[in-house]
């Protein structure tokens, strides 16, 4: 049975699954100084409490300083625990326009990003702002400390294109100002243009830019009201409602545990090759017919519990949104540990924990 961690939020296992998992890249962290900007998100905190756990279970001596624009509102109404660890600071601000640290940092983790969950008209240029300006503060926040390596988390959506090709040549593709501004491909246009940034920046002033392609994952804190499927159904699962996959169900996904991916993560930071992208996914694919039938059956509803709208295509290839994990398992030696049913069983279970104790 899984059990919260005294003065954490997560279960003592996942923790313990982190720190194991991670044996060979403490020793290349001890006495670090940690930046973390996106720390109050779903990467954030899981990167605090598995290195704040490790801190201790392992006497690394780290210091983790943590970005965050409101961290008294953070830790008062989400995170009072964090309070306990003087090993962790935050400073309040922007990715661009933030105090630096007066102790310098050894390692950065720029892990922001700018959501669009109320679906804002402007979200284009505020994405596009933060990015480039958000990038180009902590680049320079990494020559000025001379910091050791610079992990950027970007996306799998840097390989959904922006053009086409006729046979062997290249059509324009997008055809108005609505195809430009488009979420996916402002996302995606400036996910590819902060590895571009880190890895000039890294040329020019000696650090390692480390390049994490992030794709879809699923744990605890992931947000269950946002526009993330897995989100969505372990949310109507958890209420006992039917599982509605809205289109036909048949797109392509993978999901990796969040314990794995700090695994990941941070192996990358230690271990990564300076401007070499790695993708950071789950191995399953599953489609999203499959992943609802798969989240009922670990919850215990009936198959007819799962309803799938749409009627797919005959003969029409499924889309897919699916990292080759090549490059990471030969080079970093990482794999997946946590399968798809135990991750999903494990969140419900995290979930159920946070509910009984309200």
């Amino acid at each position: 049975m899984h059990e919260i961690a005294p003065g954490f939020s997560l279960f003592q296992d996942d923790l313990e699954h982190v720190r194991r998992k991670l044996a060979p890249v403490w020793p290349a962290l001890r006495g670090a100084h940690l930046f973390l900007t996106g720390a109050t998100g779903f990467f954030g905190i899981w990167l605090l409490e598995s290195l704040i756990w490790a801190n201790r279970a392992e006497r690394l001596d780290l210091t983790i300083t943590a970005l965050s624009r409101a961290p008294e509102r953070f830790l008062d109404t989400r995170a009072q625990h964090l309070r306990a660890y003087p090993e962790l600071r935050f400073v309040a601000g922007e990715c661009a326009d933030f105090e630096l640290p007066k102790r310098p940092c050894t390692h950065i983790l720029h892990a922001a990003s700018e959501s669009n969950v109320d679906a804002l008209a402007d979200w284009p240029q505020r994405h596009l702002d933060a990015a480039i300006d958000g990038t180009r503060r902590i680049v320079d926040m990494a020559a000025r400390h001379r910091c050791k390596s610079v992990l950027v988390t970007t996306s799998g959506a840097v390989y959904l294109p922006s053009e086409s090709r006729d046979g062997t040549r290249f059509v324009e593709g997008p055809a108005g100002i609505a195809d430009y501004i488009a979420e996916r491909h402002v996302y995606g246009q400036s996910k590819r243009l902060i590895e571009v940034m880190t890895a000039v920046a890294a040329n020019r002033h000696g650090f390692d830019a480390l390049i994490a392609r992030c794709f879809a994952f699923v744990g605890p804190y992931l947000p269950l009201e946002q526009n993330y499927v897995i989100g969505n159904l372990l949310r109507d699962a958890l209420a006992g409602r039917e599982l509605v996959v809205t289109g036909d169900g048949t797109p392509l996904r993978s999901y990796l545990h969040a314990a794995d991916l700090v695994v990941w993560l941070l192996t990358i930071l230690v271990r990564g090759r300076s401007g070499v992208p790695y993708n950071v996914g789950g191995d399953e694919a599953v489609s999203i017919a499959q992943l609802a039938h798969r989240v009922a059956a670990v919850v215990g509803l009936p198959a007819d519990m799962v309803t799938i709208k749409q009627a797919s295509v005959p003969g029409a290839a499924p889309s897919a949104y699916l990292p080759a994990l090549g490059r990471i398992r030969q080079e970093l030696g990482v794999r997946v540990d946590i399968p798809l049913d135990d991750a999903i069983r494990r969140t419900l279970a995290w979930h159920r924990e946070r509910m009984n104790t309200k």
